[in-house]
């Protein structure tokens, strides 16, 4: 087992491709246990020694990579904002039937968006308010969007999950990783409590819907931790009532709106 200069290893528990060890307070250390036998931690800047702690196994489902593209290309949209000269066309979703979520640049303010699933027609839907959360755009919608990923109520500690990096397509680049804590979402912009992944998310990606074991919507990653290099990603209850809240920040309307 590898394991850096002055760190405190409290057990580990060999499920499948990974092990985790639940810290009190500390959340999740993600242990990577490949065939080799070489053992690495995938976050040991999260963990700072604590001999005060308990530890306990957790169990890990792993993330079903066909069952979760199946999920994603049928949830996959079509957006463009036709008045907006410039603006690409781009990929998304819906978090629910009246709001849409793509990059940045793709949702570039309050006006109109034609909206469709693959292989299918585009619909034109009035866009009441759009918001920004990093990298992504978020757009509250009049009417109702034609379809979204199946939801689940959230992700449990050392659940494992998956980012479905952009552009969303119909052979999704799925970025797997475990559910690590939960912190404070002040620090990344979100009123609210956030999650960490070690999902490999780069700093230059603007994050995406973040999936579960089956591949069922739980979240959706914006950013990484500076700290840490961890994916952080809002659950849908809490970015549901930022945008009900508009507690997030307001995108312009573009000139042609």
């Amino acid at each position: 087992m590898i394991v850096g200069p002055g760190w405190a290893f409290l057990g580990l528990a060999a499920i499948g491709l990974a092990a985790l060890v639940l810290l009190s307070g500390c959340g999740l250390i993600v242990v990577d246990d490949p065939s080799s036998g070489r053992t690495r931690l995938a976050a040991p800047a999260l963990v700072d020694a604590d001999p005060a702690v308990e530890a306990r196994a957790a169990g890990v489902w792993t993330v079903s990579l066909g069952r979760a593209r199946k999920q994603v290309r049928r949830g996959v949209l079509r957006v463009k904002a036709p008045l907006c000269d410039g603006t690409p066309n781009g990929s998304g979703f819906a978090l629910d039937s009246g709001i849409v979520l793509a990059q940045a640049d793709v949702l570039p303010g309050a006006g109109t968006l034609k909206v469709a699933p693959r292989k299918r027609p585009a619909k034109p839907y009035g866009a009441t308010h759009v918001y920004r959360l990093g990298e992504l755009g978020i757009a509250r919608v009049d009417g109702r969007l034609p379809r979204r990923i199946s939801t689940a109520p959230g992700a449990a500690l050392g659940a494992s999950v998956a980012v479905v990096g952009y552009p969303l397509s119909a052979s999704p680049r799925l970025l797997r990783g475990v559910v690590v804590d939960r912190v404070a979402g002040a620090p990344f912009g979100v009123r609210g409590r956030v999650l960490r992944l070690t999902a490999p998310l780069r700093r230059d990606e603007p994050g995406g819907p973040v999936i579960d074991a089956k591949g069922r919507l739980v979240a959706v990653a914006f950013t990484t931790d500076p700290t840490t290099g961890l994916a952080v990603a809002v659950p849908l209850d809490t970015l549901r009532s930022l945008v009900a809240a508009r507690a997030l920040e307001v995108r312009p309307p573009c000139d042609g709106t």
